[in-house]
């Protein structure tokens, strides 16, 4: 049921609350009802963007070149910022959750294995296919430092909304209520959570009480409403000194280097591609596990990408029409997010030097867009991005790299409120020369992979003495927002446990990646994805256990 009709949540103690309508929420809260259980979804905003609705995420950034503005980064809205994604889905990678003298005193008190059983199930709710490695045909390397077997894979849809309005609408187990903020914790005397406050776009205010709650709205939503909470009893969530807020991390992505490949059938292997089922994915060039382990060596994943479009210079009539169609706001705004049609477009360009491309190959033009169109737009199966091979093989390479768990980078409070009445977050996302180091290291490591296994060559696009501080230049994020109530063995080091349920507070769960204790080089929303699955499923088993002991 899809209700904005906000009576009956005030009347009844309802069974599991669900907070938030994004992907993660969406799939804790189905898959707590294939299992029987009766499911309240709250989601603040509605089907369609609300501005109201939206500004309530505003926030403070203390460096704008660090961290992505919010109304970029989030969408208050049914299906959350799946409305808004690349919907790339890739698991974070088993060195990820061992000890690592890089990660610090970060521990995922989780087992891949464990995690990783979860897996099928998070592949089937995105829709994205199953198995994240396929070797390249004819690409035999006997050096296994590196590998461009591992996969990202496309959830089609790729918004939620589409996917799962309809299922949400439907189901007799969940009721989902629109439109409805909540705004702070009432706490029994044991420290459990008694009831949520809510206020409903009407106005409405009241109290939604629940036997189990689930915070699933996001990683710096999440950390806010518990911040606010602890500001009310200093010793709550580990206390002002511990986790909570803390260790806050995205991916740092770029580019300082170009390759050329000399094999090509690692140049075709490297593009996009339907896999068995019929799901789009891509190869992905990763460092090996014993490599990372040997010389301290964070995790980054590399990929080829085309010329930034925005730069007539390129000569690409393709490229030239792509930028043309983005730089037009109410078009780009249909085809892509607004974060990726900014981030394409850039500060502008020479437009009359992009229409010069076009005309100038316009049979190319021609023979490619409706092939284009039919594949992004009409075929079955959504072809997810655009990749130009040229006859040089050569490109820019694309990096995404792990950020380092560190407590300097924080979410914490303004003392400016929302129109709800809750503290602004302010958003310090710090990246350092830890973070810089070892993706450098990485690049020389892949220069010397590429030359020794006869696959191509790395050419930097700038000195050594240069590099380190071109990655930190380049990083920002914002958009993954990861780690700041950490999952950990013990509430001196972490917000949540193993399970994700808040230390010292039995009945409130977090879902979603502001419980990692690391980020990885992947995206963290099917890890997230994953996780919420488990997480479901732990509550469904133990709502049976004590319907058996009563």
């Amino acid at each position: 049921m899809l209700t904005n009709q906000t009576a009956a949540l005030f009347a009844q103690k309802h069974n599991v609350c669900v907070v938030g309508a994004g992907p993660v929420g969406l799939v804790v809260a189905l898959e707590l009802a294939r299992l029987g259980q009766a499911v309240t979804l709250l989601e603040s905003g509605v089907m369609q963007v609300d501005q109201a609705a939206q500004s309530l995420s505003d926030a403070i950034v203390v460096d704008a070149r660090r961290h992505t503005d919010m109304s970029l980064a989030i969408q208050r809205r049914f299906g959350g910022t799946s409305n808004l994604w690349g919907a790339g889905c890739v698991p974070l990678d088993p060195i990820d959750f061992e000890p690592r003298p890089i990660a610090g005193d970060a521990r995922w008190p989780l087992p891949y294995d464990e995690f990783a059983a979860y897996l099928p199930d998070a592949c089937r709710y995105a829709n994205c296919g199953e198995g994240f490695s396929q070797p390249v045909a004819g690409l035999t390397a006997a050096d296994a430092r590196f590998t461009a077997d591992r996969l990202i894979r496309y959830a089609d849809p790729p918004s939620f909304r589409k996917a799962y309005a309809a299922s949400v609408a439907a189901s007799p187990h969940i009721a989902a209520f629109l439109g409805v903020t909540v705004t702070g914790f009432a706490f029994a005397e044991n420290g459990a959570v008694a009831g949520l406050d809510v206020q409903a776009r009407d106005g409405t205010t009241g109290t939604v009480k629940a036997r189990v709650f689930v915070l699933a709205c996001g990683g710096v939503e999440t950390t806010r409403l518990l911040l606010a909470a602890q500001t009310e009893a200093a010793a709550r969530f580990g206390g002002e000194d511990g986790a909570l807020g803390r260790y806050y991390m995205g991916h740092l992505s770029g580019v300082i280097a170009d390759l050329r490949l000399d094999h090509g059938g690692l140049d075709k292997g490297l593009d996009f591609f339907r896999g068995a089922g019929g799901a789009y994915a891509r190869r992905r060039i990763t460092a090996g596990a014993a490599l990372q382990r040997t010389h301290g060596l964070s995790n980054v994943a590399f990929w080829p990408i085309m010329p930034p479009m925005r730069d007539p210079g390129h000569r690409d009539p393709i490229l030239s029409l792509a930028y043309l169609a983005l730089a037009l706001p109410p078009v780009g705004r249909c085809l892509v997010s607004e974060a990726l049609r900014r981030i394409n477009v850039g500060d502008g360009g020479d437009k009359l030097a992009h229409l010069g491309n076009v005309v100038a190959h316009a049979p190319k033009v021609a023979g490619f867009v409706p092939r284009f169109l039919y594949g992004r737009y009409l075929a079955s199966r959504r072809l997810p991005g655009l990749h130009l091979r040229n006859a040089a093989r050569r490109y820019a390479l694309q990096y995404h790299a792990e950020h380092l768990p560190s407590r300097a980078s924080r979410i914490r409070l303004a003392n400016e409120r929302d129109a709800t009445g809750l503290r602004k977050a302010v958003l310090d996302l710090r990246f350092a020369e830890a973070d810089a180091d070892p993706i450098v290291r990485t690049h020389e490591h892949l220069a010397d992979w590429l030359a020794r296994t006869g696959t191509g060559e790395l050419i930097w696009r700038g000195p050594a003495e240069e590099r380190h501080a071109r990655v930190l230049d380049l990083a920002g994020d914002g958009v993954h927002q990861i780690g700041a109530a950490r999952m950990a063995a013990n509430a001196r080091q972490g917000v949540v446990d193993r399970d994700c349920r808040v230390f010292g507070c039995g009945n409130l769960f977090l879902a979603g990646s502001v419980v990692f204790p690391t980020s990885g080089q992947a995206n963290p929303t099917l890890t997230a994805l994953a996780l919420g699955v488990r997480q479901a499923r732990l509550i469904a088993a133990e709502a049976a256990t004590h319907e058996a002991a009563a």
